[in-house]
C-alpha cells in the first residue's frame, strides 16, 4: 500500500478527525459514525492496488484508489451539503448501521489484498473498528444480510463518476468556440465582411 493511500484511509478510520463537527449523528447501538468497504483489485503490472469507499453520518463521503501517478491516489470528495452523493451517502450510513451488530470488532483494519474479496467496515463514535471481509461474489447477492450494505457503496461510487462525468461534460461546453484562422470558401461570410 502506497503512503498517499495509507494516509487517506488512516483518515477516514480515526474517527477524531470528526470530533470538531458539531453533532455528529452516531447510528444504531454500535454508535457508528463512518461506513465504507475496502477492495482490491491486480493493475497492469500484476500488483495489488487499493480502493476505499467511505461515508460519515454528516453525509460527506470519499473514494480513494492507489494508481500509478506521481502521487500515487486518486480519487473523488464530496457530499457534504447536498445532492445525490450526501444522499447516497446517508443511505450507506443507515445501511451500515442497520448490520453493524453483525460485523466483528477489530483492533485494526487490515488492508485487503485479495482481488475475490471486500471488506465492510464501519466505526464507532468511540473509535471502534467492526469489519467483515467477504468474498465480492457473496455481498452481491441480495440474500446477503450484508448485501445492502455493499449495495450502497457501489451506488456511492455510481454517484461519484456520474458528477466526474457531469463535470467533465459541462467543461466542454463552457470552452469557448475556436476561432478559425482561415475562411473557407464554403463559410457564409457574416455582416460587414468583405470579399477578396
Amino acid at each position: 500500500m502506497n503512503k498517499a493511500y495509507e494516509t487517506m484511509r488512516s483518515f477516514w478510520l480515526d474517527v477524531t478527525n470528526l470530533q470538531h463537527k458539531k453533532e455528529v449523528p452516531l447510528l444504531s447501538e454500535r454508535k457508528i459514525c463512518v461506513a465504507g468497504v475496502e477492495m482490491a483489485a491486480r493493475d497492469t503490472q500484476g500488483g495489488i492496488k487499493n480502493l476505499m469507499i467511505a461515508a460519515s453520518s454528516l453525509g460527506n463521503a470519499s473514494v480513494y484508489f492507489e494508481n500509478n501517478s506521481a502521487s500515487g491516489l486518486g480519487g473523488f470528495t464530496g457530499g457534504a451539503s447536498s445532492g445525490v452523493i450526501r444522499e447516497k451517502a446517508l443511505r450507506l450510513m443507515q445501511a451500515a448501521a442497520a448490520v453493524a451488530d453483525k460485523l466483528p470488532a477489530v483492533t485494526a483494519l487490515a488492508p485487503q489484498t485479495d482481488p475475490e474479496y471486500v471488506t465492510l467496515f464501519a466505526v464507532s463514535g468511540d473509535g471502534q473498528i467492526y469489519a467483515q471481509p467477504l468474498p465480492e461474489n457473496q455481498a452481491r447477492q441480495h440474500e446477503n444480510e450484508l448485501y445492502a450494505f455493499f449495495a450502497y457503496t457501489q451506488q456511492l461510487l455510481g454517484a461519484f463518476r456520474a458528477e466526474q462525468e457531469k463535470a467533465q461534460q459541462d467543461a466542454k461546453t463552457q470552452q469557448p468556440a475556436q476561432t478559425p484562422s482561415a475562411k473557407t470558401e464554403a463559410q457564409p461570410l457574416g455582416d460587414g465582411e468583405k470579399k477578396d
